[in-house]
């Protein structure tokens, strides 16, 4: 993001709101370095720290975004995930885009879950376990898959049920999928029940997070709103974990007492 586009922001948001923010753009932006951001006093109204799955095709596991990381854990900040595919990003070797929409439609969540693959495989989680990283689309891939995780291609051939080979060579100190199960996801599934549910089995009422991607569809959020509302209340759970993840959660991430 230049500066042009960080003054749109600024013109558009309200001032209480881009006090807030600002501190937050420049550890997100390749172009703007991550040490300007290391002293303290520019943390102190944050409420989070929002990011890409990528920062211009570079993943977030090198290690010159660790620090990023390290601030949020040292300030006890969420980190929010957003993934970050477009139409030239080819479905196939052989092309040069994508088409029918499959960079959105499947491409955003498979980002989701390559980004947090690669932060778990990097051993980001054993080195910052106070990390709390909210995942867009309620974990992508990660809680459909959740067995396919516990069991890995090299496992199959050269571990066993409760050891990864891959896991052990990055020296992890826990089963890969445990880590997954750090994650925080947000209820955005475009009001899909079965999405919902799957996701909340996997993730639990904890760590599931109220977004409803408003106001991204065509009548101005409403069909996005109502239908994540409906889908997190067909839930078969108790009333008071409802309203766990319709606020509460946020509440306590963002400290809002």
């Amino acid at each position: 993001m230049n500066m042009d586009k960080i003054d749109l922001f600024k013109h558009f948001m309200p001032k209480e709101f881009f006090d807030k923010l600002h501190h937050i753009i420049p550890a997100i932006w390749c172009s703007m370095p991550l040490p300007a951001c290391r002293p303290c006093g520019i943390w102190t109204n944050a409420c989070g720290i929002q990011i890409f799955t990528n920062v211009q095709g570079k993943p977030l596991s090198l290690p010159e975004y660790h620090q990023l990381f390290e601030i949020a854990a040292a300030h006890d900040l969420p980190v929010w995930v957003h993934p970050m595919r477009m139409p030239d990003h080819a479905d196939y070797a052989s092309e040069d885009k994508s088409e029918d929409e499959i960079w959105f439609t499947f491409g955003w969540p498979y980002e989701t879950t390559a980004c947090m693959t690669r932060l778990i495989y990097s051993g980001l989680f054993d080195t910052l376990p106070e990390l709390k990283i909210i995942t867009h689309h309620m974990g992508g891939m990660i809680p459909y898959f959740a067995d396919k995780i516990a069991l890995g291609f090299s496992q199959i051939f050269n571990g066993g049920v409760d050891r990864n080979p891959v896991a052990d060579m990055r020296g992890l100190k826990k089963a890969p999928i445990e880590y997954y199960k750090m994650l925080y996801g947000d209820t955005s599934t475009n009001g899909s029940v079965s999405a919902m549910r799957c996701g909340h089995d996997f993730l639990t009422t904890d760590h599931c997070v109220f977004a409803p991607d408003s106001p991204l569809d065509p009548i101005g959020g409403a069909h996005l709103i109502g239908g994540t509302i409906d889908a997190i209340n067909a839930l078969e759970i108790p009333d008071a974990e409802k309203e766990t993840i319709f606020s509460g959660n946020a509440r306590r991430l963002l400290k809002l007492h």
